[in-house]
C-alpha cells in the first residue's frame, strides 16, 4: 500500500488491478495489517497474541484445567505451558491444584490478570477504530456482519499456534 508523506496510508489501493480485484488478497492484507496493529498494541504490555489467547479464554471461561483451556484456546496442551508459566510468572494467572482432582492444575485470572485484560480491550478498541477509521458506522456494521457469515467456515480449521 502506497504511504503518504507522514508514514500513513494512502487512499490509494495497491497498483496492480488483478490484486485489488482479488477478495483473498484483499482480505489478507486487511488482516495482515490489523494483526501487525494488534501485535503492536499487546508489545506495549509485555504481551504476544498467545498470552492473549489465553488471557481471554480465562476472562470468558473462568477457572478451568490446563486441558479445557487448550480446548477453548485451540492449542495442544504442551503448547500452553510455556504460555502459563510466562503468564504465571508476570502474576497474570494462577494455576492452583484442583481440589476435586490433585492430577489437575485449575487455572484462573488474578486480579492484575483481569486489570490487563481491561487495558487490552480498551487497546484493541482503539486499534479497530483506527483500523476502521475510512468506513461509516453502517459499513462497519455491515462488514461485521460479511464476517459473521464466514466464520463458520473458518472455525473448522485447526488454529495457527504462533507465539
Amino acid at each position: 500500500m502506497a504511504r503518504a508523506s507522514d508514514g500513513g496510508p494512502t487512499a490509494e489501493p495497491p497498483g496492480d488491478a488483478a490484486l485489488v480485484s482479488s477478495t483473498g488478497f484483499l482480505l489478507a492484507r486487511v488482516g495482515t495489517e490489523s494483526r501487525r496493529r494488534w501485535t503492536r498494541a499487546l508489545a506495549q504490555l509485555g504481551l504476544r497474541p498467545s498470552h492473549y489467547g489465553v488471557l481471554m479464554a480465562l476472562a470468558a471461561v473462568g477457572a478451568v484445567s490446563q486441558q479445557g483451556l487448550s480446548e477453548v484456546v485451540g492449542i495442544d496442551p504442551r503448547n500452553a505451558v510455556p504460555v502459563l508459566d510466562e503468564l504465571e510468572g508476570r502474576s497474570l494467572v494462577t494455576r492452583d491444584r484442583d481440589p476435586r482432582d490433585r492430577r489437575r492444575h485449575s487455572l484462573r485470572l488474578t486480579d492484575a490478570g483481569r486489570q490487563t485484560m481491561r487495558r487490552l480491550q480498551s487497546l484493541g478498541e482503539t486499534a479497530e477504530r483506527e483500523l476502521l477509521a475510512p468506513l461509516s458506522e453502517a459499513e462497519r456494521a455491515q462488514l461485521n456482519a460479511l464476517l459473521l457469515k464466514l466464520l463458520p467456515i473458518v472455525s473448522d480449521k485447526e488454529p495457527a499456534d504462533d507465539g
